[in-house]
């Protein structure tokens, strides 16, 4: 009887050590993984272009700077040197198809097409 109270106890024990090596376990990867996702500056530049009317509109969600607007060519259509967070700036095209809007190395691929009225 002795030995299954001793038995039963080493048991508690033992089940406690291994809900705490749990908790560090937990902490340990709460503090190199969540944290530091949660604090990371953002790593794509934050904004959204689109094309109305052959027009290409670029928001800015945070300060940018060096956004050109390019054809499909690659030849530069328009360069702003900066766009504050917020702000929108645009840049006229001269016909409809498909429009690069690069900052930094970062590009996204805009889409002019004609808007038909209906009727």
């Amino acid at each position: 009887m002795q030995v299954a109270r001793d038995l039963s106890k080493i048991g508690i024990l033992l089940i406690g050590v291994a809900l705490i090596v749990i908790a560090v376990i937990a902490m340990h990867f709460y503090t190199t993984y969540v944290i530091p996702q949660m604090s990371r500056p953002w790593l794509v530049p934050q904004f959204y272009a689109y094309c109305r009317y052959k027009t290409i509109v670029i928001h800015a969600d945070r300060d940018l700077a060096d956004i050109k607007v390019l054809d499909n060519r690659s030849n530069q259509l328009c360069l702003f040197e900066k766009i504050p967070a917020g702000s929108e700036e645009i840049c006229n095209v001269e016909s409809y198809g498909i429009y690069i809007v690069q900052v930094g190395d970062h590009k996204r691929v805009v889409e002019c097409v004609e808007e038909k009225v209906i009727r």
